[in-house]
């Protein structure tokens, strides 16, 4: 296994947590109640919701941060941080760091979301949209062996980040036919 396979492992496993973090969110911005429905347990599904975002961010943190090692295309932290003049695809990686930053203002904003006015919080946590959009379009078109640039959308990887993609949209559809009555029980 080489460097920039575990780099795209860690990218897909971004992608995959973060599509499984925002389905948490929004059954949260549902009301959805796991002892009400399915499952009919107690599951602490906001505390899921909290880890997941946790572990998506570390994923995103490493996964540009192993190119480091990498000898053959240079990366120097400059390129992982702020990849606008990096040796290989800088726009689609400058839109996946665009993803994280914004990705990050969510985080951070949500760890001070008791001292915020529900609002300006609720709104800031709103970009989580845009950087799903961000993520997927860096997912998608990114070459995973930093070459050609061609990209291969029946790749493995790819088809994976296509199917995170389609949950997401199915999800954020559902989400917008249910808003205002969410899934509280009917009176």
């Amino acid at each position: 296994m080489t460097i920039l396979d575990v780099c795209a492992y860690l990218g897909l496993a971004a992608v995959g947590t973060a599509t499984a973090n925002m389905v948490l969110g929004l059954l949260i911005a549902l009301r959805y109640s796991p002892v009400r429905l399915w499952p009919h347990r107690h599951i602490n599904i906001f505390r899921l919701h909290n880890w997941t975002a946790y572990l998506v961010l570390l994923l995103i943190l490493l996964h540009p941060a192993v190119l480091l090692f990498r000898g053959s295309t240079h990366f120097g932290l400059a390129d992982v941080l702020l990849p606008i003049q990096s040796p290989v695809q800088p726009k689609l990686n400058t839109v996946g760091a665009a993803s994280f930053y914004v990705l990050l203002i969510v985080i951070v904003t949500s760890l001070f979301r008791l001292r915020m006015a529900r609002p300006l919080w609720r709104n800031l946590h709103y970009l989580v949209f845009p950087a799903f959009v961000l993520m997927f379009i860096h997912s998608v078109l990114t070459d995973p062996a930093l070459s050609t640039g061609r990209v291969d959308l029946l790749d493995g990887g790819k088809v994976f980040v296509e199917i995170c993609c389609a949950i997401s949209l199915a999800t954020w559809a559902v989400r917008i036919r249910l808003r205002g009555r969410g899934l509280r029980p009917q009176r």
